[in-house]
């Protein structure tokens, strides 16, 4: 196996430095990153010099391989785009969420609040049917009052519940 000479590689590399690196300037968006594309493919090259016998050989390694190498890191980045910008989706899904949660438990501690803070019979009446899901003549039934008494009790107890808990929003 022939030892790879320092003379012949500093000459490839002086004569083929620049052309790649424009030529990865012309697959990529950052001149940096051709840069070191060029750069590591040189390093890529030092370690298999020995395995080239013509100049044709080596310009044509060197051209294919940084194409290459320009091309997998455009769709690297591309798929590092596509999960940021995912996970930039689902974080602002689940910020969304997390917030409507919290407005719906202030929402419900104020409407609780509210409900408590309503006199007997009509709190009574808005948590049998609000909570416990009877019907106004099941209402009326259990509590021995006319349907009429217990639909105006209810309205009275929305309305209270309304303006307290929008008064302090």
């Amino acid at each position: 196996m022939p030892i790879p000479h320092p003379v012949v590689f500093a000459e490839i590399y002086n004569r083929f430095y620049d052309p790649l690196v424009f030529f990865a300037r012309k697959f990529l968006f950052d001149p940096l990153v051709a840069e070191d594309i060029v750069t590591e493919l040189f390093l890529k090259f030092w370690q298999k010099q020995e395995q080239f016998n013509s100049p044709i050989a080596v310009k044509t390694f060197l051209y294919i391989s940084t194409r290459n190498a320009c091309i997998n890191h455009n769709q690297k980045f591309r798929k590092q785009a596509r999960a940021k910008a995912e996970l930039r989706i689902l974080t602002d899904e689940l910020e969304e969420s997390i917030l409507q949660t919290i407005t719906r438990s202030e929402l419900l501690r104020d409407i609780y609040s509210s409900v408590e803070s309503l006199p007997t019979q009509c709190r009574k009446i808005i948590l049998l049917s609000y909570l416990g899901g009877l019907t106004n003549q099941q209402i009326a039934r259990h509590l021995q009052l006319s349907v009429h008494t217990v639909k105006n009790q209810k309205v009275r107890g929305i309305m209270l519940v309304r303006g307290k808990v929008f008064q302090e929003s």
